[in-house]
C-alpha cells in the first residue's frame, strides 16, 4: 500500500510539470500522498514493524521514541523519501513565482519520489536476515539527540538551495525576475538552516571520537563547506542583484552552483570509495543524486550560454562598494572550488587506484606494531582508502583568507577613502612584523598537541593571517558604532555579527587546535578507582567509580548478544602554587558490542583510538562508541577519555589496563561564542526581510526594492 502512495505522488509530480491548469489541485495531490507515506513509515518506526527491512535495518525496541523517529533519516531510502516530501512543500510554494520556478521545483521532486520508488524503505524484510537477528539496532554514533537536529537542519537547507533551480535557469537564461524574488527568502533561509546545520555537526562531532575535533575536512564536510561557500558568495550580491543589471550573470549563476554542491554533498555521502565518517548503509542512490548534480551543471552552462550572447560586449565594471562585493563573491568562490578540488583529487586517486603516500598515513607505523598477523591486512586496506588531504586544503586557504580579510577590513573600515588605506598599509606592516620578529604561533607552540608536523610548516602565514582577521573584526566594529552613532556605515549591524562570528570561531578553532595538549597514563583497573593520577601541568585526574552493565540502548550489537558498557565517574582538577584554580567533574562512557580480537582491545590500541580519529573509525565500526567527559570553560576545554573495558561476560576483568587520555584545547569557548553570534546576526538578518511579504505575482517582481547596505552577508 505505501508503495502505491508513493507512485500516486510521483504521478501527480509528474503531471503537475505539465498541466499548468490544475498544477495546484496536482501539487496538493502529490504532498498529501507523499507526506502520508512520511507518516506511514513513522508509524513502522514507532511501532517495532521490523517486517520492514528500513525498520529492521535502523531500529531497535530499546531504543526512545525520537530516535526510532530518526530511523526516517539514519538510511539512505528514508532520506529520499523524507526529501521528496520537503521538495513538494517547497514546489507548492514556488507555484506562485510562474512556470519556470514550479516546473524545476516538480522536476526535483518528481526525481527524489522516483528514488523514493527504486530505493524503497518499504520493502519486506528478508527471512535469512530475520534468522541472524529479529532487528540489528541504529549506528551506535547515531544514538544522539543531534541525530534529531543534524540531519533534518541540513536537508531542509539542501531543499531550500536546490527545488528554485528552474527558477535560476530562468533568471540566467532570460533574466526573468521570479528568482530575484524567490532568493530574498529561501537564499537568507537556506543559509540560517545550513549553518545551523553545520554548527550542531560540529558540537556533535567534538563529541564522538571518530569524527576527529571540531573539523577534519571528512569529505562530506568539504561538500557541504564548498555549497556554503557559494551560498555565501551568492548572497553578498543579493542586495544589488538585477535581473537585467548588476549581477545579471553572477547571481543566479552563484546560486546554481550552491545546488549543484548541495547535491554532489549528497551524492557523496553515498559513495564509499573515500574514508568518511558520514556513510549510509544499506542500498545507495549515488547513480540518481550525482546524475542530478550533472543535470543542474549542465543547465547552468547552457542557460549561462544563451544568456552571453545577448549581452553587450563591455558591461560597465563596478565601482565603490560595488567592487567589495565582486571581490568578496570571488574570493568565497576560490576557497569553494578549492575544496572542491580536493574533494574530486581524492575521488579521482581513489579511482585510480593511487597508492597513498606514507605521510597521508600517520600512526600507521605504530598502529601494525601491536596490531596481530588476522588484522593487520584489514589495518593495510582502511589506511589505504583516500581521503581529503587536510594539510593541502590549509595551505591552500590560508593565503586565500589572509587577501579576505585585508580587503574586507579596507572596504568595511568606515573612514575616509584616504584613511582606509593609510590604515590598511599599516596593517600590511604589522603582518609583516608578526612574521618576521613577533612570530606568535611559534613562540607558544609546544608540540604537545596532536598537530601535524606539516601544520607546522604553515606557521607564518597563519601569523600573517591573524593580523588580516583582526583589521576585518575590528572594522566590523567600527561599523557597528557607526550603525550606532546614526552614521553611514557600509555594514548593517547583523551582516557585522556575522561575519564577526565567523572570524572569532576561526580564530579560536586555530587557538584550539594548534595550542592542544594531549598525555596518557596506562593503569590498571578497577585498581585504579579511588586514586588520583598526576598529568603535566598541574592537571591530576581521579576516577571515583566503574559501573559495567550490558549495553542495552538500542544501538547495534554483535549478533544476538548485547554489548556492554562502562560508565565511569571522574573528576579533574588544575593546581597551580599548590591551590586548585579550576576542575570539573562528570563521566565517561564506553560501549562496545564487539567481540575482543584475539586477546582484547590491548591498552595501546585504545589509547590510539582515543588521540587519532582514523584508527578509532577503522575500529569502532557501527557498534563502539567513545563519550568523553568535556567540561567547557572559558579559557579551556578539558577532556578525559576512559575506555573501560570491563565487559560483564569476561572472566579476566582484574588487573587489565586501560589508558586515560588527557585533552586540553584552549580557548575553544571562542568557537561556540563567534557561531552563536553569527548564527544571531543571521536570524536577525532573515527575520528582517520575512516580516516584508515577496510580491505574490510576476506581475509584481519588478517592485521589489533592495535593502541598503553593501550586501546580505
Amino acid at each position: 500500500m505505501e508503495q502505491l502512495i508513493v507512485l500516486g505522488g510521483l504521478v501527480a509530480a509528474i503531471a503537475a510539470i505539465w498541466n499548468t491548469r490544475l498544477q495546484h489541485r496536482l501539487a496538493v495531490i502529490a504532498l498529501a500522498s507523499l507526506a502520508a507515506a512520511n507518516v506511514l513509515l513513522a508509524f513502522r518506526f514507532l511501532s517495532d514493524d521490523f517486517s520492514y527491512r528500513q525498520v529492521w535495518l535502523q531500529s531497535d525496541p530499546q531504543l526512545t521514541w525520537w530516535l526510532k523517529l530518526a530511523g526516517l533519516w539514519s538510511g539512505d531510502e528514508g532520506t529520499l523519501l523524507l526529501l521528496a516530501l520537503i521538495s513538494a512543500a517547497l514546489a507548492l510554494r514556488l507555484l506562485k513565482y510562474g512556470p519556470a520556478a514550479a516546473a524545476g521545483a516538480w522536476s526535483v521532486t518528481t526525481a527524489f519520489a522516483a528514488g523514493a520508488l527504486i530505493w524503497s524503505p518499504f520493502m519486506a524484510t528478508n527471512a535469512n536476515e530475520l534468522a541472524v537477528a529479529p532487528y540489528r539496532g541504529m549506528n551506535a554514533h547515531l544514538t544522539s539527540v543531534w541525530m534529531l537536529v543534524h540531519p533534518p537542519l541540513v536537508f531542509a537547507s539542501y531543499l531550500l538551495l536546490i527545488a528554485p533551480a528552474g527558477a535560476m535557469v530562468d533568471g540566467l537564461a532570460n533574466g526573468s525576475s521570479a528568482w530575484r524574488a524567490i532568493s530574498a527568502r529561501y537564499g537568507r533561509t537556506g543559509w540560517l538552516l545550513i549553518s545551523a546545520g553545520i554548527v550542531f555537526g560540529m558540537w556533535w562531532a567534538y563529541e564522538d571520537f571518530t569524527y576527529g575535533t571540531l573539523w577534519h575536512w571528512d569529505p562530506v564536510q568539504t561538500a557541504v563547506f564548498a555549497a556554503w561557500c557559494h551560498l555565501t558568495a551568492m548572497l553578498h550580491l543579493q542586495s544589488r542583484y538585477r535581473p537585467t543589471g548588476e549581477f545579471a550573470l553572477a547571481h543566479p549563476l552563484l546560486g546554481l552552483l550552491a545546488a549543484a554542491s548541495a547535491m554532489t554533498a549528497m551524492a557523496v555521502t553515498r559513495s564509499g570509495q573515500l574514508a568518511s565518517s558520514h556513510r549510509y548503509v544499506g542500498e545507495t542512490s549515488l547513480v540518481l543524486l550525482g546524475g542530478m548534480a550533472a543535470v543542474i551543471l549542465l543547465a547552468t552552462a547552457a542557460a549561462a550560454a544563451w544568456r552571453l550572447r545577448a549581452l553587450p560586449a563591455r558591461p560597465n565594471r563596478p565601482s565603490g562598494s560595488r567592487t567589495m562585493l565582486w571581490l568578496a563573491a570571488t574570493f568565497l568562490v576560490i576557497i569553494g572550488l578549492i575544496a572542491q578540488l580536493h574533494l574530486a583529487s581524492a575521488f579521482l586517486n581513489a579511482h585510480l587506484g593511487t597508492p597513498r603516500p606514507d605521510d597521508l598515513k600517520p600512526f600507521f607505523e605504530t598502529l601494525r606494531n601491536f596490531t596481530s598477523g588476522t588484522e593487520i591486512k584489514a589495518l593495510r586496506q582502511a589506511f589505504q582508502q583516500w581521503e581529503v588531504d587536510n594539510f593541502s586544503v590549509n595551505r591552500w586557504l590560508v593565503p586565500v583568507l589572509f587577501a579576505a580579510g585585508l580587503v574586507g577590513g579596507h572596504y568595511v573600515f568606515p573612514a575616509r577613502s584616504k584613511w582606509r588605506w593609510l590604515t590598511t598599509l599599516l596593517v600590511l606592516v604589522l603582518a609583516t612584523l608578526m612574521v618576521v620578529w613577533l612570530q606568535p604561533f611559534e613562540r607558544l607552540f609546544t608540540g604537545k598537541g596532536l598537530t601535524s608536523g606539516k601544520t607546522v610548516a604553515l606557521f607564518s602565514q597563519l601569523d600573517a593571517l591573524l593580523a588580516a582577521l583582526a583589521y576585518f573584526v575590528a572594522a566590523a566594529c567600527a561599523a557597528i558604532a557607526a550603525q550606532i552613532w546614526h552614521r553611514r556605515s557600509v555594514m548593517p549591524v547583523p551582516t557585522a555579527l556575522i561575519h564577526i562570528g565567523i572570524v572569532m570561531a576561526l580564530v579560536g578553532g586555530l587557538t584550539a587546535t594548534i595550542f592542544d595538549s594531549f598525555a596518557q597514563r596506562f593503569v590498571d583497573l578497577p585498581d585504579a578507582v579511588g586514586k588520583t593520577l598526576a598529568f603535566p601541568g598541574g592537571y591530576s585526574v581521579s576516577i571515583a567509580g566503574l559501573d559495567n552493565r550490558p549495553a542495552e540502548d538500542g544501538a547495534r550489537k554483535a549478533g544476538a548478544n548485547h554489548g556492554f558498557q562502562t560508565i565511569g565517574q571522574v573528576a579533574w582538577s588544575l593546581n597551580r602554587n599548590g591551590q586548585t584554580i579550576d576542575g570539573g567533574s562528570g563521566h565517561t562512557v564506553y560501549r562496545d558490542g564487539r567481540k575482543d580480537i584475539d586477546s582484547g582491545p590491548g591498552a595501546l590500541r585504545l589509547m590510539c583510538e582515543a588521540i587519532d580519529y582514523r584508527f578509532a573509525r577503522y575500529r569502532s565500526g557501527d557498534s563502539q562508541m567513545i563519550h568523553p567527559l568535556i567540561s567547557r570553560g572559558l579559557l579551556r576545554d578539558v577532556q578525559i577519555w576512559l575506555p573501560a573495558v570491563l565487559p560483564m561476560n569476561s572472566e579476566a576483568v582484574a588487573g587489565r589496563p586501560a589508558p586515560v587520555v588527557l585533552k586540553i584545547f584552549p580557548l575553544m569557548s571562542l568557537v561556540w561564542l563567534g557561531l552563536a553570534l553569527s548564527l544571531l546576526g543571521a536570524a536577525w538578518q532573515t527575520a528582517r526581510h520575512l516580516v516584508h511579504r515577496p510580491p505574490s505575482s510576476r506581475h509584481d517582481l519588478c517592485r521589489l526594492e533592495p535593502v541598503d547596505g553593501i550586501g546580505d552577508l
